[in-house]
């Protein structure tokens, strides 16, 4: 398997159970060792994720945000360009995972 050099960007993808990636985020990399990979995504790092779900946190409509969950749970939706935002969000993967 393939190793990643510290500080390097990787993507994070999440697949719906249809196949296809309901999100992607740009990650970088802490730590790559033969207990895990460690990544982390700042606020104002890349993703692709619903467009609905990005429309939901640009107004703060929450029965928006209810729609695009909706629309995931019948597997029709399209990616848009965004930003992470608020948080900082450390992943931490086992081999294999």
């Amino acid at each position: 398997m393939r190793s990643f050099e510290v500080g390097e960007t990787v993507v994070r993808r999440d697949v719906h159970r249809s196949g296809r990636v309901w999100s992607e985020h740009a990650l970088r990399v802490l730590a790559d060792t033969s207990e895990a990979l460690v990544a982390a995504c700042a606020p104002g790092a890349e993703v692709r994720w619903s467009a609905l779900y990005a429309k939901a946190r640009a107004v703060g409509d929450r029965s928006v945000r209810t729609e695009a969950f909706d629309a995931m749970a019948t597997g029709e939706w399209e990616l848009t360009d965004s930003r992470w935002q608020q948080t900082e969000l450390l992943l931490w993967k086992p081999p294999g995972s």
